[in-house]
């Protein structure tokens, strides 16, 4: 990994005189969900289906050649890890919630800061999960203790 400098000048999104650069990883998979507690007869009560698209973000203050934060590794490592584990199933049997798109985007980032290889020049900084039908959800991470966003 090749990391390149930043730019200069004036550039939006800086802290403390830092820019920090956003890049994003899109995984998509279809699962079966069915959430319990809910009035009789709604139908999201039922199991069904969702199309589910799910947005990891990552930000840096260095970029890698040929300038971006999410090289190609990323792209190509992280999704098949994810969507096979979640395609085609039942989310009710994976979580010990309901499976929102919250709790997805949550499951999502433990994976990640558990399982995942660390690019080393960036870190996670949300997950957003959304569905075929309109819901959306997300969990945005704090940096770690010691660093300044």
């Amino acid at each position: 990994m090749r990391l390149i400098g930043g730019t200069s000048g004036e550039v939006g999104g800086e802290v403390g005189g830092v820019p920090r650069y956003r890049g994003s990883v899109r995984v998509s998979f279809p699962a079966a969900l069915s959430l319990r507690g809910l009035e009789p007869g709604d139908p999201a009560g039922r199991p069904h289906g969702h199309d589910f698209t799910a947005v990891l973000v990552f930000e840096s203050t260095t970029l890698v050649y040929p300038g971006v934060v999410v090289d190609d590794d990323m792209r190509t490592e992280i999704p098949p890890h994810l969507a096979p584990r979640h395609a085609y199933r039942a989310l009710a049997r994976l979580f010990d919630r309901p499976p929102t798109c919250e709790a997805i985007a949550e499951h999502l980032a433990t994976w990640h800061r558990r399982s995942a290889r660390p690019p080393g020049h960036a870190r996670l900084v949300a997950v957003t999960v959304r569905t075929g039908s309109g819901d959306h959800g997300e969990i945005h991470l704090p940096a770690p203790a010691g660093t300044s966003t």
